[in-house]
Formats: C-alpha cells, sequence, structure tokens
C-alpha cells in the first residue's frame, strides 16, 4: 500500500508540474520517489531478516566485514607521503630504534597515544617509508560513527574488537593499539603530560599470547609539549568522565615529534595461553615499563636538542645558508686576486722583455 501511495503520488505530482511548470508539485514528485526508493529497501532488507534471524544477519555482516578487512590492499608510499608533506617543514621527526624491527615477522606495536593524536599520522607514515611497514590501527568504535570512518578505514583502521584483531593476526598483519585509547587523546587539562591511562587493560596483551605475536614497544613524545589546553568541554554523555579539550599552539612551541622503537617482546614461550591473568598481566606490564621508560629517554633528548623548536630549526638553517654564501663569496674572492696577481706578473714580464728588447736595438 505504501509502495502504491508513493509511486501514484509521485507519477500525479511529476506530471502536474510538468505541465504547469510548479516547483512546488516538482519537490513532492522528488520526496515521492525518493520515499518509494527507501521503502523499496527497507522492505527487501527487512524480508531477508526475517528469513534469516538477525543473528544470522548480523553474523553474515560481521563476516563481509572481516572479509573487507583481510582484502585491504594499502595506499602507496608516495600518496601517504604527500599527505604528510604539507605538515614537514612544521613537525619534523626524529626517529630512534627502527633498526630494532625484525624484517622477517610481524608484530604487534604498543604505544602511547598524545593529546588529539596529532603524532599518528606521522608515527604511520615514518614506519611506512622508512621499514615497508604498514600497520593497521585499531581505532575506537565511536570513531565509525562519525564523518571520520570511511577516511580512518581507507587508510587500514578497523574497529578495535577482538573479533577484527583475530583477522588481523590470523594473516599476519603488522596491527597498531594504543591502550589508553580515547583517555589519552582527549586528556584531561590536570593529568600530567604523557602520562599512560591504561587502567587495567589486558585485551591486548591476550591477543599477542593468543597468536604467539612479538610486541614493539613504541613511544611518542612532543606533540603534547605544544598544546596548552585552554578549556575541557564535558561530554559525560558519550562516556563517563571522558571531556574534550580545547587546545592551541604558538609559533614559538612548535617543535620535533620524537619517536622510540624498542626490543620486541617475546609471547611464544606462554604457549597461546591467553585466558591466563598472570601471563596477561605480565605481558602488559613488561609493555608499559618499556613505554614509561622510553619516554622519559626521549624527554631527555628532546632537552639537548638544539633544534628542537621550529624557530631554532630555522635559524640554523639560516646560519648555515649564511655561513655556505661568506665561504663562496670569499673562496671566489681569494680565486679572483690569485687570477689578477697572475696576471699582474705576466704583464711585468711582457713589459720587462720589451724593455730588454729595446735596449738591445739601441746597443
Amino acid at each position: 500500500s505504501i509502495l502504491a501511495a508513493c509511486v501514484i503520488t509521485a507519477a500525479i505530482s511529476g506530471r502536474y508540474a510538468y505541465e504547469t511548470g510548479d516547483t512546488l508539485m516538482l519537490v513532492r514528485a522528488i520526496v515521492a520517489a525518493y520515499t518509494f526508493a527507501c521503502t523499496s529497501i527497507f522492505i527487501k532488507l527487512s524480508d531477508t531478516m526475517i528469513k534469516l534471524g538477525v543473528k544470522r544477519t548480523l553474523d553474515i555482516e560481521r563476516e563481509v566485514s572481516q572479509e573487507e578487512i583481510v582484502k585491504f590492499v594499502p595506499p602507496n608510499k608516495t600518496l601517504c607521503d604527500t599527505l604528510i608533506a604539507p605538515m614537514k617543514p612544521f613537525l619534523r621527526v626524529d626517529s630512534t630504534g627502527l633498526d630494532r624491527i625484525p624484517d622477517d615477522s610481524s608484530h604487534l606495536y604498543v604505544m602511547n597515544h598524545s593529546l588529539l593524536g596529532v603524532e599518528m599520522p606521522f608515527f604511520l607514515n615514518t614506519l611506512y617509508q622508512e621499514k615497508g611497514v604498514f600497520v593497521r590501527g585499531l581505532a575506537d568504535h565511536i570513531h565509525f560513527a562519525t564523518p571520520n570512518g570511511p577516511f580512518l578505514r581507507a587508510f587500514g583502521a578497523v574497529d578495535g574488537t577482538r573479533a577484527n584483531v583475530d583477522v588481523l593476526m590470523k594473516a599476519k598483519q603488522d596491527v597498531l593499539v594504543y591502550p589508553g585509547g580515547s583517555r589519552e587523546v582527549l586528556k584531561h587539562s590536570s593529568t600530567p603530560r604523557y602520562e599512560l591511562l591504561w587502567k587495567e587493560r589486558l585485551g591486548f596483551a591476550r591477543l599477542a599470547i593468543k597468536h604467539g605475536y612479538p610486541i614493539i614497544p613504541c613511544a611518542a613524545v612532543g606533540t603534547e609539549d605544544m598544546l596548552d589546553i585552554v578549556m575541557d568541554i564535558p561530554v559525560g554523555f558519550a562516556r563517563d568522565n571522558l571531556s574534550v579539550p580545547i587546545a592551541v599552539t604558538s609559533p614559538n612551541k612548535i617543535q620535533k615529534i620524537y619517536f622510540w622503537f624498542g626490543e620486541p617482546i617475546p609471547t611464544e614461550q606462554y604457549n597461546g595461553d591467553c585466558d591466563n591473568d598472570d601471563f596477561a598481566r605480565e605481558v602488559r606490564d613488561k609493555c608499559k615499563a618499556s613505554v614509561s621508560a622510553s619516554i622519559k629517554e626521549l624527554q631527555e633528548k628532546q632537552r639537548n636538542d638544539p633544534d628542537r623548536y621550529l624557530m631554532d630549526q630555522y635559524a640554523s638553517t639560516l646560519k648555515r645558508a649564511y655561513s655556505r654564501a661568506c665561504e663562496s663569496f670569499y673562496s671566489e674572492a681569494a680565486d679572483a686576486s690569485d687570477a689578477s696577481n697572475t696576471c699582474m706578473d705576466q704583464n711585468e714580464g711582457s713589459k720587462s722583455i720589451k724593455e730588454n728588447g729595446i735596449k738591445a736595438k739601441t746597443n
């Protein structure tokens, strides 16, 4: 009945609008046609769900989603580097420990998440460009309910469920997880910089043990030093005790992003016993201790880096350019002076020869 009503309304309104040029009737015809299309799709989906049942329908959707995860083809390196290129002059990367990453196996990368996640695209691009490793990031469920969802999927991100991680690890893909998740990305202004907010999460450790995946502990420092939180907007309606920080920066605070890659932490010795809480807790604590220590190591490196800040980098570049220009100028001046002296010597020699010739003729 609904479909019939939509078709009749669309046909009559369209015909009337065509004959009279009535814009309102044309709009009614378009709305009726749109309603007809949506209703047809809804009826088809409802019919499928009734035949298969809700559980089987959801299982099929999950299977399709997981198949897409495995079939994902990474974008080429040039595209990824091009997307980062506009930010490279301002946010330079300093990496430590890339040589510690073995080339003969896949890994689970475990890392601290910086305020607003500014470091993430640089981290992904650094691994891809320097090591040829394209990691599949595990994103919070909420991301896929926002306009960011399709963009994240296009660059390999997946919803961070255990089922999806199982699929990735069975396919031997490199995986990136932030145990601190949204709590670290959306830090409250009262939270110290670079503090790990992992709570008692063991999920990533259990999955690493289950699949015998070696873990690469990683750390990032730099982005939280260049951002000042001026306001915390409570969003407790979305998640308990969560707030969205409003952060600002200034040219004199923009600085390098420092990355650290640690030695792999093996998990094969646990023989896949992922349900053992003690094993999972041991792996989690090893990772957390390694990441915490590496953050302090990077902060020490940061403090001693004369080119830490963007303004210092530009100043050093200008000094080097001025020094090279001076060296070039003095070198050219010295060459010109030598050439002039040589020419003068030749002129003096020629003049002496002429004078001697004149004297000889006179005699």
